[in-house]
């Protein structure tokens, strides 16, 4: 008989996934953890007290499952390269006046992120009856746009203010990967893949040799070369508990609708990965005033769930998914 899972015991097996798939650092900060995707342009620290939530393949962490307090951060390439930070934000500002109930600007100053002169906006919306302070604080780093965002339900803004901080103070600028680690393929791997998981993990992980992986970081992902950086991300956990998978995404989604801004699901769909019955749901998110896509495909083997997330900006959602449909009929279990 399968069992209900607790909310408390829902977060706890959400922080294990999410941290199973964030990106480590050697000179992490103290008492902070990383929340950082595959492929960015900078390193996300959130204090040990969050969550990290790159599981959706987007750099982001949340304080509770209860209220809205999650930091997002991501990047943007912008085609005309004269375009300035004040420039940018006015874009960003525009997209959230038409897209956010009772958007109002409330403050914007200079600020600093990573070490360079940024641009800070704070304003305010509504949400499910109850109204948000946010910030985004944005600089211009090697030619692409950084931002790093921060929604909160306004009664909680002071008591996490100290948080907040600690969170930008952190924040760092670096460089994006470049180049694929070594090309990896065995006997199996099909024509014009490569394995984009480590050799002592359970499973093979393929993926189209255009996408950019490295099997030996350890860590199953691969993202396609391009602004808003198209990602796949393998994860999996043990839970304590006995749970279908089915079960196991209705109380994910129901935290996501309080985590992610703007959840709303897509579609849900059946299909076999490894042999198992497996399924794939769609949901669409914004982060930044941006709209992403992410496609969750879950199954269960060996008394583990296994995840395997596309995440793309929605415009890009459908361009890729061909090359993820090739990677999850190439996975499989050794």
């Amino acid at each position: 008989m399968i069992k209900k899972i607790s909310a408390l015991t829902l977060a706890l097996l959400l922080c294990l996934f999410a941290v199973s798939c964030s990106k480590q650092d050697p000179d992490v900060p103290e008492d902070m953890q990383s929340a950082t995707a595959v492929g960015e342009p900078f390193m996300l620290f959130v204090p040990n007290s969050w969550n990290p939530n790159t599981v959706s393949g987007i750099s982001s962490a949340y304080y509770t499952s209860n209220e809205t307090v999650t930091v997002t951060a991501r990047y943007y390439t912008p085609a005309d390269s004269a375009m300035t930070v004040d420039g940018y934000l006015d874009f960003c500002a525009d997209r959230y006046a038409a897209t956010l109930t009772g958007f109002s600007v409330t403050e914007r100053t200079p600020a600093v992120l990573g070490g360079k002169d940024a641009a800070k906006l704070f304003y305010t919306f509504g949400k499910d009856g109850k109204q948000l302070t946010c910030f985004q604080i944005t600089a211009l780093h090697n030619g692409d746009f950084v931002s790093l965002c921060g929604y909160c339900v306004t009664d909680l803004y002071e008591t996490l203010a100290e948080d907040f901080d600690k969170i930008v103070g952190a924040f760092r600028l670096c460089d994006k990967p470049d180049a694929n680690g070594a090309e990896v393929v065995d006997k199996n791997t099909p024509a014009g893949m490569e394995i984009a998981s480590a050799d002592q993990i359970e499973y093979r992980f393929f993926v189209p040799t255009v996408w950019v992986c490295n099997a030996e970081s350890g860590m199953s992902e691969a993202y396609y070369p391009e602004s808003g950086k198209s990602n796949v991300t393998v994860t999996s956990y043990l839970p304590s508990v006995s749970i279908s998978v089915e079960d196991y995404f209705t109380q994910c989604e129901n935290q996501y609708k309080t985590t992610l801004p703007s959840y709303e699901r897509v579609s849900r769909t059946e299909r076999t990965v490894a042999e198992r019955s497996a399924y794939s749901y769609t949901y669409r998110t914004t982060v930044d005033g941006v709209s992403f896509t992410v496609m969750q495909t879950l199954f269960a083997y060996n008394g583990s769930i296994y995840s395997i997330t596309y995440t793309a900006l929605s415009e890009n959602f459908e361009t890729h998914l061909q090359d993820v449909e090739a990677m999850l009929d190439a996975f499989t279990f050794r």
